[in-house]
């Protein structure tokens, strides 16, 4: 009798019987066994290891939506096909208006980044001119400051030269030499003293 409940619930797609006295076998949901050609399970079933249609736990079954409609991923709702047209249009202007003001933003960066290096390049060669004229004005002043002192050198020269003239003027006449005779050997060694004297004066002087 089992028997036959059992093959009557499998023709109408139940499984085997919940009142039968094995209630530990699985509960089959029609569809054929592994053979080639098997026939697809129902939904809410999966085809188990020994090839019957096995119901999965926890599992709700979903109607087909109608025609010209699809089911909505974010809401499970079943939207018809222009709405859902119209919302991914939605979206993909947003993103695409997102993606020029993005755009424009690094392009604007990129105009900001350019005018600084311009600038920054203006000024290094502003620096450069400007270090270049220092330069030559440095060298202009130091020509002017040596050729000051060398004047100036040369003028005190030919002062010490005649403060020594002059005394070797006034030596030869106490001495009583006269115009055409020679420097006597004293005279010499006074001369020579004097101009040493001289010497060492310029030299603290520049």
């Amino acid at each position: 009798m089992s028997e036959i409940l059992n093959k009557a619930f499998v023709s109408l797609g139940l499984g085997a019987s919940e009142g039968s006295a094995s209630g530990a076998q699985p509960v089959s949901v029609g569809g054929s066994k592994g053979a080639p050609g098997k026939s697809r399970c129902k939904r809410g079933s999966r085809r188990n290891k020994s090839g019957d249609c096995v119901r999965v736990a926890g599992y709700t079954a979903k109607k087909r939506c109608p025609n010209g409609t699809r089911r909505s991923k974010v809401t499970g709702a079943c939207e018809k096909l222009e709405t859902m047209v119209k919302k991914v249009a939605k979206e993909a202007l947003v993103e695409v208006a997102e993606l020029k003001k993005a755009d424009v933003a690094v392009k604007a960066a990129g105009v900001d980044r350019l005018a600084a290096a311009r600038a920054a390049a203006a000024l290094k060669r502003q620096k450069k001119s400007a270090a270049k004229t220092a330069r030559v004005k440095g060298k202009i002043a130091a020509a002017d400051t040596r050729e000051k002192k060398a004047v100036e050198f040369e003028e005190d020269r030919r002062k010490e030269r005649e403060i020594v003239l002059v005394k070797i003027e006034r030596a030869r006449k106490a001495m009583g030499i006269r115009k055409n005779e020679e420097n006597p050997a004293a005279l010499r060694r006074l001369i020579e003293q004097w101009e040493s004297e001289s010497t060492v004066r310029l030299f603290k002087r520049g």
